[in-house]
């Protein structure tokens, strides 16, 4: 018999060695409200990796945001026609209410006021904004904790902020005033 330390570990291994995702990337991949033909933000994509999965599920449009040239480069030749850009989170090149849903799998950290300002421009009215955070090991110098980051987004303007769990990692949720998929 398994303990339940062992079948955390089993369930997260085999989650991550397809689909090659941090347990972050699934975290949130597993509580988007995707549907068909969103366009969809990935605000750290580095090379890809769960812009890929998601792409490769559904029927959407994927966009990334990442650090580097060359990170936008390894994206966009595994992605295809995907717009992937280097960038900051504080400055979204993207136009207002461009995205039904903008996840983010990295620490959010820096301008964090501005970061969440843009991400709601850059959403559709009833958009979701998924966010992971971390549940078992302590906050890197820099990181704000679940309640601040909710507390933030509700200050932001975000609405029906919740947070979630799924697998090592969890996940706070915020939606766009607006008609859409918020409370359906």
């Amino acid at each position: 018999m398994l303990t339940k330390t062992q079948a955390t570990r089993r369930f997260t291994f085999t989650m991550h060695a397809e689909a090659h995702l941090s347990a972050s990337m699934c975290a949130c991949a597993a509580w988007a409200a995707i549907e068909e033909h969103d366009k969809i933000l990935d605000m750290a994509c580095g090379q890809g990796a769960l812009l890929a999965r998601l792409n490769d599920q559904y029927r959407v449009t994927v966009c990334g945001l990442c650090d580097t040239p060359e990170q936008a480069r390894i994206a966009r030749e595994r992605l295809g026609d995907a717009d992937v850009v280097p960038g900051r989170m504080e400055d979204i090149p993207w136009r207002d209410g461009s995205f039904h849903i903008v996840l983010l799998s990295a620490p959010l950290r820096g301008e964090v006021t501005r970061i969440l300002d843009e991400t709601l421009r850059v959403m559709h009215a009833g958009g979701q904004f998924v966010l992971s955070v971390p549940l078992f090991h302590g906050r890197g110098e820099g990181e704000l904790g679940k309640r601040e980051i909710m507390r933030l987004m509700q200050e932001a303007g975000f609405e029906e902020v919740s947070f979630r769990t799924a697998g090592l990692a969890g996940v706070i949720i915020g939606w766009k005033q607006g008609e859409g998929k918020m409370g359906q």
